[in-house]
């Protein structure tokens, strides 16, 4: 079926590869599969994936459930279940009707919530029921009267709809179901003594603590999945040639995590028994079970974990990973592979648009491929998909080519709410991203984001945090909800997300001069802590911040003009490195302001030739680093000639500055 190559930007090997190998029935034969889980923030564009997996899969059994709606962020697995068999076994075109009489068994004994009657008189009935092994219809009022004695489908307190699923289950069985149902218990999950007596003791615990429940759940699970595998196995399983699919967006709720931990139990307790279900669901937060096989981005490096690893776990052989990525779909899944090479679970984490993805989502407005806005877009947001598409929404019908300084006038434009106050598009998505965080913790992310890299949170002395990392939730906070990312460069070290920092920083811009963590006071802080610890790149970084420009000219002249000292290629290595680390630095520049005038306003008056050439080019180079400080480019062919002027005469290492300088042609 034909689909849309702009909605599948960035997870296109999700909706091919990975779904049709999910889906796909080898000989006609279940087979060992694992959970997959999308993993992203918010705006990850977790959501639209699943939109566009149900749009793809409309003609085979699937379902979709969000537990975010319909207050189902507390929905037990057994309810669930009841909804996804609905949902599942609707008639389908191919595939036909698929029936659930285990499952619908054992809601109609147990339904919810329970409490146990005359529990004698229930089993006689049950057992009565069993016997006769007529046709189900034959006995509604029977079945009823042993849903009554358990607490079932007529209690007063019983969930709605019950009494629709009971009428459901008479006629929608097909006549061999119906015919057998009653027979089907001797084939329920085992347990302890007699089957009829198991299933009322199960619907004495299904409201006990909470591992009974579990344990029920669990049961219940079983039964689900013993309907599916029967289902698609003799002479009707052979038309329903791909599995069935169940979609379950915003599992991180607590009923996604217990269905999830449900299933996960059920599998194991069957691991010869292959079911046809294929599940993907979404989170924006760590889930606590992946832990035994799967690493957070904010596991302690060169922690021994192999201690507890879970040794039914599979990862295809990687030890401890992070979520892999959809790039690395196509390789996870070479066909030929053993089945079972993940499980339980199989991660990914969505998030980050290439620069090619944001080129595919600006052609879906129009823009052309080689125009400046996908550039911008891809450098301000770090490909982050929701805010690719919200401010290409706002800037498309604004951006004039000839005046790129359109891009920054229509960001900072205000506009007015609907309670009357006044606001930004950057600051209305900041609100959307930090919803998940108190008030509170707000305000301690827009003090930290001051900081290179989450190191401050340790560090209550500088940022006066009410909870710092070994203290507190924020830290675990950002972790939990997937906000931290290693540094490429130095995997122990962990930053802010590109776009939640950017963000941030709006807002720690904005702060009065008289508020007690105000811009200068936090970067001030920073500044005499590293200079206090030895880390002077890292100082002159917080200078720059605070536009403090002739301390970090004085610094990077030092070994320019070192006498009797060669500049040769490690020594350059080392002052590009420190020369990039400072020029990132956050700045609060006039808004809408040339580009090339701010420069002239901060280089300062330098005696030196030396001295200028760095300077113009430091400033140049703090500004044009940030997305919205030169989104037209106008400052590059400053920076360009500031390279190549410095290089001349510099020795060995002097090649390095003219390849830095080509970047910038």
């Amino acid at each position: 079926m034909p689909v849309d190559a702009h909605r599948l930007s960035g997870v296109r090997s999700i909706t091919g590869r990975l779904v049709e190998e999910l889906l796909s029935r080898p000989g006609g034969q279940s087979r060992p599969l694992p959970i997959a889980i999308a993993l992203g923030v918010r705006g990850a564009g977790k959501s639209a994936l699943l939109e566009e997996l149900r749009t793809r899969c409309e003609d085979i059994p699937h379902a979709l459930v969000d537990f975010e709606r319909r207050d189902w962020e507390q929905i037990q697995p057994r309810e669930l279940l009841g909804h996804l068999a609905f949902d599942l076994g609707r008639q389908w075109r191919q595939f036909g009707r698929i029936a659930f009489p285990r499952l619908w068994l054992c809601m109609l004994v147990l339904s919810a919530p329970v409490e146990l009657g005359d529990r004698r008189a229930a089993l006689r009935k049950l057992r009565d029921l069993i016997a006769k092994n007529q046709p189900l219809e034959r006995n509604r009022d029977a079945i009823v009267d042993v849903v009554k004695l358990v607490g079932g489908v007529t209690s007063g307190n019983s969930l709605p709809g019950w009494n629709e699923a009971t009428e459901l289950l008479l006629r929608g069985l097909s006549w061999y179901d119906r015919r057998r149902l009653m027979g089907k218990v001797k084939a329920m999950p085992t347990g302890h003594g007699n089957h009829q007596d198991f299933l009322i003791e199960i619907a004495k615990h299904a409201h006990g603590d909470d591992e009974d429940r579990a344990a029920v759940d669990a049961i219940i699970c079983d039964a689900f999945l013993a309907d599916l595998r029967r289902a698609y196995s003799g002479i009707s399983g052979t038309r329903r040639t791909m599995n069935c699919l169940v979609l379950l967006d915003n599992a991180h709720t607590k009923g996604g995590q217990d269905f999830l931990r449900a299933l996960a139990e059920a599998r194991r307790h069957t691991p010869d028994e292959a079911d046809p279900l294929v599940v993907i669901a979404t989170s924006r937060t760590w889930n606590p079970d992946w832990g035994e096989s799967w690493s957070m981005v904010t596991a302690h490096p060169g922690s021994d974990r192999e201690v507890r690893r879970n040794p039914e776990h599979r990862t295809s052989g990687l030890d401890w990973p992070v979520p892999r990525l959809p790039a690395h779909v196509e390789t996870d899944w070479i066909p030929g592979q053993p089945d079972n090479r993940w499980s339980p679970w199989y991660l990914l984490e969505l998030g980050t648009l290439s620069s090619g993805d944001v080129v595919d989502v600006a052609a879906a407005h129009d823009v052309h491929p080689t125009s400046r806005l996908p550039r911008f877009l891809s450098r301000l947001t770090d490909g982050h998909p929701g805010a690719v598409r919200e401010v290409l929404q706002t800037l498309a019908a604004r951006y004039e080519p000839a005046n790129p300084n359109t891009l920054r006038e229509a960001l900072y434009t205000k506009v007015v709410l609907d309670d009357g106050s006044e606001s930004t598009l950057l600051a209305q998505m900041c609100d959307y991203l930090l919803q998940d965080f108190s008030t509170a913790s707000r305000q301690e992310l827009v003090t930290a984001s001051a900081a290179v890299d989450v190191e401050m949170l340790f560090h209550k002395e500088i940022l006066d945090l009410r909870n710092p990392m070994g203290e507190g939730p924020l830290f675990k906070q950002l972790a939990d909800q997937l906000w931290l990312r290693a540094d490429p460069d130095d995997p122990s070290r962990y930053v802010l997300h590109p776009w939640l920092r950017r963000l941030l920083l709006r807002k720690l811009a904005t702060r009065a001069d008289d508020h007690p963590l105000s811009w200068e006071k936090v970067h001030t802080r920073c500044r005499d802590f590293y200079e206090k610890n030895g880390r002077v790149a890292a100082a002159r970084y917080h200078d720059l911040a605070l536009e403090n420009v002739d301390a970090v000219v004085t610094h990077l002249c030092k070994p320019l003009s070192a006498p009797h000292a060669e500049f040769d290629v490690p020594t350059a290595e080392a002052w590009l490195a420190e020369l990039d680390t400072i020029t990132a630095a956050p700045n609060r520049l006039v808004e809408n302001s040339d580009p090339y005038t701010q420069v002239q306003q901060r280089v300062g008056e330098w005696e030196g030739d030396l001295e200028t050439t760095v300077a113009w080019l430091v400033v140049s180079l703090w500004l044009a680093r940030d997305p919205l400080g030169d989104p037209g480019g106008t400052l590059n062919a400053t920076i360009e000639s500031g390279f190549h002027h410095l290089a001349q005469g510099r020795g060995r290492g002097s090649m390095l500055l003219h390849e830095r300088a080509e970047r910038y042609r």
